[in-house]
């Protein structure tokens, strides 16, 4: 059986792989002594800080710098890390920005997923939650555009061996992008949309859904099966 240490595990991605992935093992922020010691067929590394106002910028480097360097010093036959497709924005914050700092500490045999925005059981509340429960309002435009993938095909992609075929950059992404109006339309919601449009970068570099036909999904059947 291959044996995952999987990075994160307190909520998001991380949280719904170490759930779903038999007999993973997980890095929280106690237990690097326990287990850097144990040799792994994968390391999957979902950990980040994205705390937006940054308060302990020591931590901070920790949580995403120096944590990647240590997970690289251990014992394993593939690394993964999980970045976002946000590097690819024209105005990059401080989350892409250190995203893009941690790709740098890998080496050319390492994967690295730039993952869209992920439907799941562990996802934050966000847009979506909110435009289906009819909140009043939300602050984005209908014109901002989103790709969205279901954590429940990353889970597939590492069970089934599929992370082996790849090394470098692959965008883990859906085949098309879809409007925020778009979205509202879908669950007949009466939430008030605002003003900040948050665009999706169209230059992806190595898509998942043209390398394995199985990953050929469009943004709205995921939302579709998430919320059926």
């Amino acid at each position: 059986m291959t044996k995952f240490l999987i990075t994160g595990i307190g909520s998001g991605l991380g949280k719904y792989l170490y759930n779903t992935i038999p007999d993973s093992l997980g890095l929280d922020r106690n237990n690097f002594n326990l287990i850097k010691h144990e040799d792994y067929d994968v390391i999957i590394h979902c950990a980040f800080n994205k705390e937006n106002i940054i308060t302990d910028h020591k931590k901070y480097l920790d949580d995403n710098i120096f944590l990647t360097q240590r997970l690289k010093t251990l014992n394993y036959s593939k690394f993964v890390y999980i970045s976002t497709v946000d590097v690819y924005q024209e105005n990059p914050t401080t989350y892409s920005t250190f995203k893009k700092f941690s790709e740098t500490l890998l080496d050319s045999s390492d994967l690295i997923l730039r993952c869209s925005m992920m439907l799941g059981d562990t996802m934050k509340p966000n847009h979506t939650n909110k435009l289906k429960n009819n909140e009043k309002s939300i602050g984005l435009s209908g014109e901002s555009i989103f790709n969205y993938i279901l954590m429940e095909d990353l889970v597939e992609f590492f069970i089934s061996d599929d992370y082996k075929k790849y090394k470098g950059i692959v965008d883990f992404i859906s085949k098309d992008l879809v409007k925020l109006k778009d979205v509202k339309k879908y669950f007949n919601s009466t939430t008030e949309l605002g003003n900040h449009i948050y665009e999706n970068n169209l230059d992806f570099v190595n898509p998942i859904f043209i390398l394995n036909e199985k990953y050929n999904k469009s943004s709205l059947n995921n939302l579709k099966q998430y919320f059926k």
